[in-house]
């Protein structure tokens, strides 16, 4: 098992402010995009990553996240992107935790409300 590195929504937070430069992966599927999204993510479910690997820069960092701490969904596409080459970490506080700290979160046009994440 790969050794997984965690970020926490403070450093998170911090590197979106500074304007780093990585890529920031929601990795729920659809049916949790109601939930919202931080800014700046691209939308790559779990069961599409490896399909969609080329859309990502192995150059640059990975981060992904999926709904809260109850959800795996972000350990899984973490541990993925690891075995293939990538320089990936996982915020695993999710988008229950980003929205309970107050940062914002983008939602999606039109989502139908469903109850939350049971991953």
């Amino acid at each position: 098992m790969t050794t997984l590195t965690i970020i926490s929504k403070e450093e998170l937070k911090s590197k979106i402010d500074r304007k780093e430069d990585f890529q920031l992966v929601n990795v729920l599927s659809p049916d949790y995009y109601h939930l919202g999204s931080i800014k700046g993510s691209i939308k790559i479910p779990l069961d599409s990553l490896e399909k969609r690997f080329k859309e990502l820069d192995k150059s640059k960092e990975v981060i992904v996240y999926c709904a809260s701490y109850d959800c795996a969904v972000s350990r899984k596409a973490a541990e993925l992107l690891a075995s293939h080459g990538f320089g990936v970490v996982a915020y695993e506080g999710g988008i229950k935790e980003w929205k309970e700290a107050g940062f914002p979160l983008e939602m999606e046009k039109g989502a139908k409300r469903k109850g939350a994440c049971s991953c």
